[in-house]
């Protein structure tokens, strides 16, 4: 996000709803990213109130990546307990299968013809999770089915398909199973494709989300408010579980 230009505040678990609410109130998008943690009730808190927001007419856009894919989908699924299946992938660089044109989505729209067949034919999206959403889960569950438009699958070689990314019907509200921040940020190993077609490719979802962000006009009263909460003021640790980072928060 901050290559994209735009400043991170985090939501922090733990704190009180009371302050998650004023940040919310000021900050104007909300990124769930991937990885571990279980923020299930904070992330359900927040979640409905990004859509009551854009119900009364402010524009706020959301984005789940991985882990936070998942979470948008148990936040608006019927049956969240028959949402995930078991299917995963560790550390895979795969190509999309649009199933709807990805010019008239929201997330791919902007991109040019030859931006999009690199989507369909290389293998630039990187795929590093234990669980999945399978289309046919998407269309049984009367929740998903109501909020959410599929917009792309991914398949292995084993035949499994998942689906890759999707949409809000009717809120700026989009997610990825796949990780678009990892090629410019993880170098421990092998299966995430560092070509210079990549990071541009993969930065093209942070330059979206961010655009978007840009519409929403919430703000805090001045510099020192924003600055005090700006993530740069936690402790960030580099680690071998974590070689992306971890940011420490007390």
């Amino acid at each position: 996000m901050e290559s994209a230009g735009a400043q991170v505040i985090p939501l922090i678990h733990g704190e009180s709803e009371e302050v998650t609410k004023d940040k919310l109130s000021k900050i104007n998008g909300v990124l769930y990213p991937g990885g571990g943690g279980d923020y299930m009730a904070m992330g359900q808190m927040i979640h409905d109130e990004i859509v009551a927001q854009n119900d009364n007419g402010t524009f706020y856009p959301e984005w789940g990546t991985c882990l936070g894919f998942e979470r948008l989908a148990l936040f608006t699924a019927s049956n969240p307990d028959d949402t995930l299946t078991r299917i995963g992938a560790h550390k895979l660089s795969m190509p999309l299968n649009f199933t709807v044109d990805p010019l008239e989505t929201k997330m791919y729209c902007g991109m040019n013809d030859h931006q999009l067949d690199d989507f369909k034919h290389g293998n630039f999206t990187l795929n590093s999770h234990s669980w999945s959403i399978t289309p046919e889960t998407m269309k049984s569950d009367e929740g998903l089915a109501s909020f959410w438009n599929v917009t792309s699958h991914t398949s292995n070689e084993a035949g499994d398909v998942w689906v890759a990314s999707m949409e809000a019907k009717d809120y700026p509200i989009m997610a990825t199973q796949f990780h678009p921040e990892k090629p410019s940020q993880v170098f421990n190993g092998e299966g995430i494709n560092h070509s210079w077609e990549s990071l541009q490719l993969n930065h093209l979802f942070a330059d979206k989300f961010v655009e978007m962000a840009r519409a929403n006009k919430n703000k805090f009263a001045d510099f020192d408010e924003r600055a005090q909460y700006l993530i740069s003021n936690h402790e960030l640790l580099q680690t071998t579980y974590y070689p992306e980072g971890m940011y420490v928060f007390e």
